[in-house]
């Protein structure tokens, strides 16, 4: 039977997921702490992805300026 590629994503997603909690739950020795620390982490990787978002957004707009300015070898 052949699975539906979104399905598949949808099960790495939460297998992953729940080694990560596993994983934290070992460490910290409790849910608590690993539901904490799982926060943490995913904070930190949500502001990474908005400050590289932001980066990105900024330099498609100088491309932007630079190309209506047209040619500087004048």
């Amino acid at each position: 039977m052949k699975r539906r590629p979104i399905t598949t994503i949808l099960i790495l997603i939460g297998l992953g997921f729940a080694a990560m909690m596993v994983y934290f739950y070992i460490q910290e020795g409790s849910m608590e702490g690993a539901g904490a620390r799982m926060d943490e982490t995913l904070q930190d990787a949500g502001d990474a992805v908005g400050e590289a978002a932001k980066e990105t957004g900024e330099a498609a707009g100088d491309l932007v300026e630079d190309i209506a300015d047209g040619p500087d070898d004048e």
